[in-house]
């Protein structure tokens, strides 16, 4: 067992020790094991099992999926950017429909409603400024009609307001992140802080009364 940094390589008991412990702890410098108490910017994990690959409190540990647009395989985390925003990852429960489906539902409430965290963002902005809102589906690209998407999921961004496509994801074909990440069935809604640390996790249905009560206290002086 490594117990000293100052312990010299033939006083190991075998010749894998020092790496062993390197592959056990290696969450440690990518990041990954530090984890934030609840509080204002944390929520509580009364829904963690929703989504139990991403740690509340813990960096979004990313995965693979395919973006629809243009059926390119990338990694779902590495889109974020250092640019002060919000990410709100929409878990689909099924593809889209040209019915009524949960995520519609969900997509209307942040488009329209007073309790949206969208409604703080300051007039003159567009939707995104302040929070980058993305769907993953739980099926394969191919089965995706774009028409059938909300359109809070591709703004139009930029002086000439330009359709953004590159917020619509579906599963990878060669890994599932639904399955990897412990995402429900039924769906879910995970929150991302500015500084990639997951913020909160809430059903996709029936929860926007809670997304709206953690908002509420950080946007309240906006």
């Amino acid at each position: 067992m490594v117990n000293d940094a100052r312990q010299k390589p033939e006083d190991f008991e075998n010749a894998s020790e020092l790496e062993d412990f390197y592959v056990r702890t290696g969450e440690f410098p990518a990041g990954f094991l530090t984890q934030c108490a609840s509080s204002q910017l944390t929520g509580e994990t009364h829904h963690q099992e929703l989504a139990a690959g991403f740690a509340i409190g813990k960096r979004f540990k990313s995965a693979m999926v395919t973006r629809v647009c243009d059926a390119n395989p990338i990694h779902l985390g590495h889109q974020a950017t250092a640019d002060g925003r919000w990410r709100i990852y929409v878990f689909a429960d099924a593809g889209p429909s040209r019915g009524s489906t949960a995520v519609d539902d969900f997509a209307q409430w942040l488009t329209t409603s007073v309790d949206s965290p969208l409604s703080a963002t300051p007039s003159g902005l567009g939707t995104d400024a302040w929070f980058d809102v993305n769907v993953i589906f739980p099926c394969s690209h191919r089965s995706i009609d774009m028409s059938t998407v909300a359109d809070i999921f591709t703004p139009q961004v930029g002086p000439f307001s330009l359709i953004n496509y590159e917020k619509v994801y579906a599963l990878n074909s060669d890994e599932n992140i639904f399955e990897q990440r412990g995402i429900s069935r039924d769906g879910a809604i995970v929150v991302v802080r500015p500084d990639q640390y997951v913020a909160q996790t809430v059903p996709l249905s029936g929860a926007t009364d809670q997304l709206a009560t953690f908002f509420r206290p950080i946007l309240a002086t906006q």
